[in-house]
C-alpha cells in the first residue's frame, strides 16, 4: 500500500528530484516527531527516578539530556534523510532513462559540501556534549572530595584533569573529521613528533616543573589551605598548586613562588595533616630554691585554664635540664587550630611571668660565681 502511494505521489509530481526531495523531507519529519514523542515519555519515566536519587550527578546528566535531546533529534533526522536523499540520486529518470544526478550534474557538488557540513556539525555537537559530560563529572566528584578528608583537591589536580580529557576529546575529533576529508596525517604527527622533542630540549626546566606539579597533585603531600614547612626558610599556608609553581603565603602576608620541582626534592613538613591539631611548646627557667611540685602546678593550671588549649591531649609539664643559673622546665599544650600557635605560645608566656611574679617565683638572670683562691706566700 505504501508502495502504492508512492508511485502515485511520483507520477503526479512528474518530477523525480521533486519527488526525492519531499520523501527525504518527510523522513526528517517524522524521525523528529517520533524522537520528540520519545523524549518527553523518557523525561516522564526519568525525572521520577532521578529526583528520589541522592547525588546530583543524575540531575546534572539529566538536565543535560533535556537541553541537548532535541538537538540529537533534529541531527539524526537530518541525517537519516539525508542519506535517503543521496540514494535515490541514483534512480533512473527521464525518457530516455537515466540517473537522477546525471540528469543534474551540479548536485553532486552540492551533496558533497552539504555532507561535509552537516558530519563536522554533528561532530562538533557530540564534542561540546561531551565536554559538558566531563564538567559535570569532574565537578561532581571534586564535590564529592571536598566532603572527605582530602579536601580541596578540586583547586588542584582536578581542573588539570578536566583540562587534558577536554584536549584528548578535541583531538579525537580533531582527527575524525582529517579522516572524513581523507587527509593523511602522518606527515602532520612526525612533524609533530620532531617538534615536541625540539620544544623539549629548549624547555627541560618548565616541563620538569610540570612533570614535579603533576607529582604533587597525585601524591598529595600538603593540600590547598595546609601549613607546611620546606626547608628552616619557608613555613606558610598552601594557596594554589600550579602545574609549574605552588603559591605558599607567609606569615608577612607575602606569596612566595616555590617551583614545584623544588618542593618535590625537598623534606616536606604538613603542620595540619591528618589533623590540624597543633603543639604548642614554652621552656621556662626558675630559680634552684623554688618548690618542683608548685612550679609543675602552676603550668598545667594556666595551660588547662586557657580557652585556646585543646581538651585532648592535656597539657603536661616537664623537667628538663639543671642549667647554669636555675632549673628549665618545658610546658607542651595542644590547640585544635595551628593558627592559634604564636597567640597561645604570647599569652601562656604573659600568663606564666604574671604567676610567678605573684607567688615570688624567681625567674633567674644568667649568672656565674668566680671564687677566687689566695695562695699562700711562703
Amino acid at each position: 500500500m505504501i508502495n502504492n502511494l508512492l508511485e502515485h505521489l511520483r507520477s503526479n509530481l512528474n518530477n523525480d528530484l521533486l519527488y526525492l526531495v519531499i520523501i527525504s523531507l518527510a523522513v526528517t519529519l517524522f524521525i523528529i516527531f517520533i524522537g520528540k514523542i520519545l523524549s518527553l515519555a523518557s523525561r516522564k519515566i526519568l525525572s521520577p527516578i532521578v529526583e528520589r536519587s541522592k547525588t546530583n550527578f543524575d540531575d546534572q546528566l539529566f538536565d543535560l539530556m533535556k537541553s541537548t535531546s532535541y538537538k540529537i533529534i533534529i541531527l539524526i533526522g537530518l541525517f537519516v534523510g539525508f542519506g535517503i536523499f543521496k540514494s535515490g540520486l541514483t534512480l533512473t529518470s527521464g525518457n530516455p532513462p537515466r540517473k537522477i544526478n546525471e540528469i543534474y550534474p551540479y548536485i553532486t557538488d552540492a551533496i558533497i559540501a552539504l555532507d561535509t557540513i552537516l558530519f563536522v556539525i554533528i561532530v562538533l555537537v557530540l564534542l561540546l556534549i561531551s565536554f559538558k559530560v566531563v564538567t559535570i563529572f569532574f565537578k561532581w566528584y571534586s564535590g564529592k572530595i571536598d566532603s572527605g578528608e582530602n579536601k580541596n583537591l578540586s583547586g588542584s589536580l582536578f581542573p588539570l584533569l578536566q583540562k587534558l580529557s577536554k584536549l584528548v576529546l578535541g583531538a579525537l575529533a580533531f582527527v575524525i573529521v582529517l579522516a572524513k576529508f581523507k587527509i593523511d596525517i602522518s606527515g602532520f604527527i612526525v612533524s609533530l613528533g620532531v617538534g615536541s622533542l625540539a620544544i623539549a630540549l629548549a624547555a627541560q626546566e618548565t616541563i620538569s616543573n610540570m612533570i614535579s606539579g603533576f607529582i604533587i597533585m597525585t601524591d598529595r603531600p600538603f593540600r590547598i589551605g595546609d601549613r607546611i614547612k620546606v626547608n628552616p626558610d619557608l613555613v606558610g599556608d598552601v594557596v594554589e598548586i600550579g602545574i609549574r609553581s605552588t603559591k605558599v603565603l607567609d606569615f608577612d602576608s607575602n606569596i612566595i613562588i616555590v617551583p614545584n620541582n623544588d618542593i618535590v626534592k625537598s623534606r616536606i613538613v604538613n603542620l595540619t595533616y591528618p589533623s590540624s591539631l597543633s603543639r604548642v611548646v614554652v621552656e621556662v627557667s626558675v630559680s634552684y630554691t623554688c618548690d618542683i611540685d608548685k612550679v609543675k602546678k602552676i603550668l598545667i593550671s594556666l595551660a588547662k585554664n586557657n580557652p585556646l588549649v585543646a581538651k585532648t591531649p592535656e597539657p603536661d609539664t616537664f623537667l628538663t635540664k639543671f642549667g647554669d643559673s636555675g632549673v628549665d622546665y618545658r610546658l607542651t599544650a595542644y590547640t585544635e587550630n595551628y593558627q592559634n600557635n604564636a597567640k597561645l605560645g604570647s599569652e601562656l608566656r604573659e600568663a606564666i611571668f604574671n604567676e610567678f611574679r605573684k607567688e615570688k617565683i624567681e625567674i633567674p638572670f644568667p649568672q656565674m660565681d668566680v671564687h677566687i683562691q689566695k695562695n699562700n706566700e711562703s
